[in-house]
């Protein structure tokens, strides 16, 4: 009991010490976060950088904390040259994760997307959504739905990717097909008066209407019209039924095909 109250009595100031850098780390750790998230996006710093630059600096202090901590049992000197010995092996069997990091890097400085843009990562995963944030190794997407997916950094550098919010407008492609024995005249003139009568169509570039295709009996007239990002999918359904009511009271046979991305 001698050797072990001996030992207790050299011991408990140390693991006293541990707990609390550990504790007073963490919770400065956090803060630190806080206060550079606010003062980065003060500065209008791009909010996928802030994200990135935030999860980055609580992993590097927290490696800080952790190190100091087990000073307190273990010689500093000793923990860096195992450390230094182990990051070849770490290196190697962290190439996903390392890769992952760099490609994180690259997002943060290249921008090929920020956050809030809406991308479709095609692919194997062939996942799409909404960019909610940036992180060291992931980014988290929201689908359509408001699912959440994340995917890791590398998949994203390493596929192809479309932006549908890089630019300000998009063109809307939709085709409707009439019977060939039907006159496309009364539907011409119907569609370029949905056109005309719609706020979400810019006039510049001018919408097009005309016929493209005959196929299985049918004429398929195409209309494509340009329109700002936020309104290309209440435009579209808005088209398809102002379309679908004009035909229905002229009497014109018509069938609708699937929207074209474009």
């Amino acid at each position: 009991m001698d050797t072990f109250f001996a030992w207790f009595n050299n011991v408990w100031p140390r693991v006293l010490g541990a707990a609390l850098i550990l504790l007073i780390g963490w919770y400065l750790t956090n803060l630190i976060g806080k206060i550079s998230h606010r003062a980065m996006l003060s500065k209008k710093v791009d909010t996928g950088s802030v994200t990135f630059f935030n999860s980055l600096i609580k992993v590097l202090l927290r490696i800080i904390i952790i190190i100091t901590a087990l000073a307190q049992f273990i010689d500093v000197t000793s923990i860096v040259t195992a450390i230094g010995a182990a990051s070849v092996t770490a290196g190697l069997a962290l190439k996903d994760s390392l890769s992952n990091v760099a490609s994180g890097a690259l997002i943060i400085f290249t921008h090929p997307f920020r956050v809030g843009d809406y991308l479709l990562v095609e692919g194997k995963q062939g996942v799409e959504g909404t960019v909610k944030r940036i992180e060291i190794m992931y980014t988290t997407l929201a689908t359509f739905d408001n699912k959440e997916v994340v995917v890791p950094n590398s998949s994203l550098t390493g596929s192809t990717i479309k932006n549908f919010s890089a630019m300000e407008t998009r063109r809307l492609d939709l085709n409707y097909s009439v019977t060939q024995s039907q006159d496309i005249a009364p539907a011409k003139q119907i569609l370029q008066s949905i056109v005309e009568g719609n706020e979400k169509v810019l006039r510049t570039p001018e919408p097009l209407i005309a016929v493209g295709q005959y196929k299985d009996g049918y004429i398929k007239i195409v209309v494509k019209v340009w329109c700002k990002y936020n309104d290309y999918m209440p435009l579209y359904y808005e088209m398809q039924e102002a379309v679908k009511l004009a035909f229905d009271t002229q009497g014109i046979a018509s069938t609708f095909s699937e929207l074209e991305a474009s």
